[in-house]
């Protein structure tokens, strides 16, 4: 551990409000980004007391322990009918927690419906609230932005291009940019990288991995044993394999379906591209995921994107297409790659807080 790391006490208390969290310690699927912050965190501040309330997910009302954090699960189950039953259950749950010990900062997740109880509690207790921005709650879509865009909460980005989006919606300058953090992996380099095209996310129309198909299409023209594995689960997924098997992609192309971050990990030290089609993001922690595995990444100008000799920024589809494409013939550079140190994301949330 090197002395940006080393053990700091902190006596404040720490109360994080989220949509969802772990249900046990094996559940790594669940906003890994926050999962990695909070064990970061909880190592290098090792008196600061964190305590979280999981709106929505487990869908199983308790409290529990999760990593030595205390996880108070609201089970609302995304019901819109439980909505406000969970809404006063976290405020009288809050108040009672304040009175046991003293609630410092709020860190709500998303601008939604926790920024918006968040905002609620900060004034009833007396407390610093800041939100990050995570994603799609700077579309104009989101409700929550014309109740809490003009509030006093401190608001994280985390890119610029999503700061950016914030901006064009509301007129409202981001306080902070705070990039996601990721440890490290060991990476064999013995593995052989015979997958030659990886595609891991969530497969909604936004995430647009009707590109990856396409692209496959056209790579496969050139290299007929090129070997594509696409990893997630979502809403396109039956779409997607049909349109591999109309176009005979399917002996070229693996669908894992939804597997856990383990599994993906060991599959990006087998690949040789990333390919992230997505057409936006708020920060794509898949990118970091990809970089600290040794992958190279071909992408739109999404999320927390970085000139990098690593990292192929698309202008348009055909631009995507023919980047990929000319990258299978390249000489790569498959060493592990990591611009978003986790310590540095946990020092600057740290100076957020004003736990100094």
């Amino acid at each position: 551990m090197n002395n940006a790391e080393q053990n700091i006490s902190r006596g404040e208390h720490i109360l994080i409000l989220t949509p969802g969290f772990p249900q046990d310690e094996a559940d790594d699927t669940c906003i890994p980004p926050l999962q990695e912050f909070l064990l970061k965190f909880k190592s290098i501040f090792t008196e600061t007391k964190i305590s979280v309330f999981a709106f929505q997910y487990p869908y199983l009302e308790k409290e529990y322990e999760w990593n030595g954090i205390k996880v108070y699960s609201l089970a609302g189950k995304n019901s819109i009918i439980k909505k406000i039953l969970v809404w006063i259950h976290a405020i009288i749950l809050a108040k009672k927690i304040h009175r046991d010990n003293s609630v410092d900062v709020i860190h709500s997740f998303w601008l939604g419906e926790c920024a918006l109880i968040g905002n609620y509690l900060s004034k009833k207790l007396n407390c610093k609230h800041i939100c990050t921005l995570m994603g799609q709650d700077v579309k104009s879509s989101n409700k929550y932005i014309r109740w809490l865009h003009n509030s006093n909460l401190k608001l994280i980005a985390v890119s610029k291009n999503q700061a950016d989006e914030f901006f064009r919606l509301t007129k409202r300058n981001i306080d902070e940019i705070i990039h996601w953090g990721i440890e490290e992996q060991p990476v064999n380099n013995n593995i052989k990288r015979d997958i030659d095209l990886l595609g891991v996310g969530s497969l909604i129309p936004l995430k647009n991995y009707s590109l990856f198909i396409k692209l496959a299409e056209e790579a496969i023209k050139i290299y007929p044993d090129l070997n594509c594995v696409l990893a997630g689960t979502g809403p396109e997924l039956p779409k997607l394999k049909t349109i591999a098997e109309d176009k005979k992609l399917m002996n070229n192309i693996e669908f894992t379906g939804l597997i856990n971050r383990k599994d993906i990990f060991k599959l990006m030290q087998r690949s040789k591209i990333l390919i992230h089609p997505s057409l936006f993001e708020g920060f794509g922690f898949v990118f970091a995921e990809a970089l600290v595995n040794g992958m190279n990444i071909v992408s739109f100008n999404v999320g927390h994107v970085l000139e990098h000799s690593k990292w192929f920024i698309a202008k348009n589809e055909k631009d995507f297409i023919n980047i990929t494409i000319n990258l299978l013939s390249a000489k790569l550079d498959f060493g592990p790659f990591n611009p978003f140190p986790l310590a540095e994301t946990a020092k600057h949330y740290d100076e957020i807080y004003g736990t100094n």
